[in-house]
This record gives structure tokens, sequence and C-alpha cells, in this order.
């Protein structure tokens, strides 16, 4: 068996979730259209599916004599087992951190609330069906590790046998390089950096929280968590992704919106906080532990395969207010030299596991595994 490469996942499928939902301007659908059987999910989905069908027939046409398909979302995974050939495999890189419907009902439909009324929704089970079915007549699915299919096993208990015949093919990344002085990006005081230096205390903690202020992301319970932190504790937290006027002004956070330059926003903190209420294998966590940080983690999901792997992680048993306020007031008690032993723990665990080199490797040699199977054409 010959696997052609994989191609990168469809950059436009959140966007387009979020726009069918949310429409061209700020739109909350009410419940009552949510919970209809045929309704607004029902459509929103169907829509998506025949845009994403149609952004992938291209490609499916030029696939025509590969032995392997590699897709990315169970959209595109249903056209390739409807168009594929008489003797073509299709492969699903799961990259979802739920099922797609629970993903796209709760983020841009009711943000604010608990998933699992969700699965009571007509459309919601009905939709749920669909991708198990889909997961189910994939020839292989593919996750960064095991950890991550914990939120589709807590979902639905029906996607525990198929997560158990998946393969786990460990992420691997790397972040731009840090620009050196003098350079372009590196040299202006008043330039895109200066909104990430450190500040004049240098016996400040730092930590950070990056990415969306998506439900599953646990932003919520963060900021809830620092509302019970001690006015005197030496603490900023820095928040780097959702739009500045939408994170609450307070004394131990410093909103920075979208930022660019990751190596600079790393250079410039103690430790990265993850707070997900779901997790699959964070590539901003892979990045952080290139950078040498300690890891202040929900130990959920992808979050503890960071553990297994000998990072240099302080774990959260829950995300619970208090249980966040007391992770962070402890990274921030922590002294310098517990702290740069978990520094080191950190980029020792990418430099032996997580570099694009291992991930390429890892990749390569699955393929070469599956060939060399009975019947495979590698291995007649």
């Amino acid at each position: 068996m010959a696997p052609t490469r994989p191609s990168p996942p469809p950059l436009s499928l959140l966007t387009r979730l979020r726009r069918k939902v949310i429409g061209p301007k700020f739109y909350r659908p009410p419940v009552k259209e949510l919970s209809q059987a045929g309704g607004l999910i029902d459509r929103m989905l169907r829509d998506i599916a025949s845009d994403t069908c149609a952004e992938s027939r291209a490609s499916l046409a030029g696939a025509a004599d590969a032995d392997v398909i590699f897709t990315h979302d169970p959209f595109s995974t249903e056209a390739a087992l409807r168009e594929r050939g008489h003797a073509q495999q299709v492969w699903m890189m799961c990259h979802g951190v739920t099922p797609i419907v629970v993903y796209a009902v709760w983020s841009w439909g009711i943000p604010e609330a608990d998933w699992r009324p969700f699965l009571d929704y007509p459309d919601v089970r009905s939709w749920i069906d669909w991708e198990l079915d889909v997961w189910s007549r994939a020839d292989r699915l593919v996750f960064p590790c095991s950890e991550a299919t914990q939120s589709f096993r807590t979902i639905d208990s029906r996607f525990n046998a198929l997560a158990d015949r998946a393969h786990f093919v460990l992420s691997g990344a790397a972040a731009p390089a840090l620009p050196t002085p003098g350079s372009p990006s590196g040299a202006d005081p008043s330039g895109p950096r200066s909104a990430i230096q450190r500040p004049r205390s240098t016996s400040q903690r730092i930590g950070l929280y990056l990415g969306s202020a998506e439900p599953y992301r646990g932003f919520d319970a963060l900021l809830a968590a620092v509302e019970r932190l001690s006015p005197s504790l030496n603490l900023t937290i820095t928040v780097a992704g959702p739009p500045p006027d939408k994170v609450p002004k307070h004394p131990h956070i410093r909103a920075l919106g979208r930022v660019e330059d990751i190596a600079a926003l790393f250079a410039s903190v103690d430790f990265l906080l993850n707070v997900n209420r779901f997790s699959l294998f964070d590539l901003s966590t892979i990045e952080a532990t290139e950078a040498g940080k300690p890891l202040l983690l929900h130990s959920v999901g992808g979050n503890r395969a960071f553990e297994r792997l000998g990072a240099g992680c302080v774990m959260l048993r829950d995300i619970e207010p208090s249980t966040i306020a007391a992770g962070l007031t402890q990274m921030a008690a922590i002294d310098a030299a517990a702290l740069a032993a978990l520094s080191r723990q950190s980029r020792q665990c990418w430099e032996r596991q997580l570099t694009p080199r291992h991930m390429w490797e890892r990749h390569l040699d699955f393929y070469d595994s599956v060939a060399l199977e009975p019947g495979n054409m590698a291995n007649p």
C-alpha cells in the first residue's frame, strides 16, 4: 500500500460553522429553534456538508489513482466514502474536540450553557448518529493520542468501540523562530512585540491563556477563578486570542487580543494555562513545551498526554473556580528553582518527542506498518 501524503485540514470549516449559525451580524438563535426536529441545526449542518463536499470535489477527482484518501472532517470523509474507487481506503485524521454538531450548537448557539442538555435536541441526536456511522465506515481513524478520544467517549458511549480501534500518531510542532535584535520584527520598541514585554516588576509571575473564548476552552471558568484570587497575589494572566473588548478588566488580567509573534509571546511569560473542558492535543501546548514553559493543565483529554510524556506539568483535577484559583496561587508562589525544573522538563519533552521531525517519522512508521499488514499491496 502506498498512501498519499496527508493534506492539511480545510481551514474554512470552522469559519463556515460560525457564519452558518451567527450570520454576518451577531445573532443568537432562539432555543426553541434549536430544539426543533429538522430545524435550524439540521439546515445549518446540511449546508456546511454541501459546501465542504463542493470544496473537496476537485481533490477527490485528483485522487482517482491513490490507494488511500486522507480526510480531516466527517463531511469530507462521507464524500470520500461515497465517491471512492473499488480498492481505495479512506483514513480520517480526527481533529474535532467533540462531535461536530455539539461543537456547532454549543460554541455558536448557546456558549454560556452546559453542553449536556444539547444531547436531547432531536437534530443533535440525529447528527451524532450520522457521525457515528461515518466513523464506522472509515477504514482507519487516526488521533494524536489515546487521551484525545475522551471527549467523544464522554459525550456518547457508542464512540467507545470505534475509538478502541483507532490509531494514534502523536503530533509535533515548532513555533516560528524568535526575531533577533535588529530584525524588522524585533527591533522597533513601539512595534507589535512591545505589547508583550514583561512588566517592570521582575518578581511578577506571568501566566498565559492562549486560545479562543469558545466554551470548550473554559475561559469563563478562568474568569470566575480570577475573582477568587487575593488582590495582593503577585500574578498577571496574559490573555492572548479573545478580543480585548471581550475580556473583563481586572488587576490580574492583561488582554492582548490576537498575537502573531508566538515565540515572543512565550518568551514574555512564565507558564501556560490550559483549562479546557475537552482537549484533543493542543498545538499551543506543544509550542509551550518547545519554549520550555511549565504547564498548568486541567487533567482532561490530550492534556493528560503531556503529563504522561513527561512535560513540566501541574495538573488541575477539575475546573471549578476554587480549583483553578488554587492552581494559579500555587504557580505564583512556586520558587524559581522549581519553576526552572518544570521548564527543563517541558523543553526536554519537546526535544525527545514533539518536534516536527518526530511527527513526520511517526507518520512514516505508521504508513509502513499498515502497508506491511497481511492483504495490503506492499505485503501480498
